[in-house]
């Protein structure tokens, strides 16, 4: 019995240490990811995901609330979705990865529903990582992600896909 204890209390801290919890209103996901898949400062970890999501936390009370809600949303989807990036994985894999559930993150928490000013203050924050090629194709494909799901929620412009033309005709 002593023997498991020993054995239970030696390897606690290591699996500890190697998980990485996801949060909604904490970015201290990214810091813990770049001790597991350690990828230096220009890494995505330290380069991108950490520095725009502490930008975004200390600032959050500054958007209107339907957008601070999309905030913490978006903020524990962009960490979920990296959770599975192990060590195997490069770091130039990890960029891309992250970099790309960008787009759906941003679509599947609601971005496409925020007014204007909320849309724009967003793309404010990231500004400075606009500077990227690979930054400017993720904002131009949720840019088409955003008008092909305004295209697809207009019944006058897509009238097959209004729900009242699945429905049984009334006799």
């Amino acid at each position: 019995m002593l023997r498991y204890l020993i054995l239970l209390f030696l390897f606690t801290p290591i699996i500890a240490q190697a998980t990485c919890v996801p949060s909604d209103n904490s970015c201290d996901y990214y810091q813990c990811k770049e001790q597991e898949l350690s990828c230096g400062s220009r890494g995505y970890w330290m380069n991108f995901g950490k520095p725009y999501c502490e930008s975004f936390l200390k600032d959050e009370k500054k958007f209107a609330p339907r957008a601070q809600t999309w905030l913490q949303d978006v903020r524990l989807c962009l960490q979920e979705r990296t959770l599975e990036l192990d060590r195997q994985t490069s770091c130039n894999d990890i960029y891309d990865v992250a970099m790309h559930s960008h787009v759906s993150c941003y679509v599947d928490t609601g971005f496409c529903e925020l007014n204007t000013v909320e849309r724009a203050r967003v793309y404010w924050y990231l500004k400075g990582a606009l500077r990227s090629a690979k930054t400017w194709e993720e904002a131009t494909l949720l840019h088409k992600a955003c008008w092909f799901k305004k295209q697809l929620s207009n019944p006058l412009l897509h009238p097959y896909l209004h729900e009242s033309l699945w429905q049984e005709p009334h006799h």
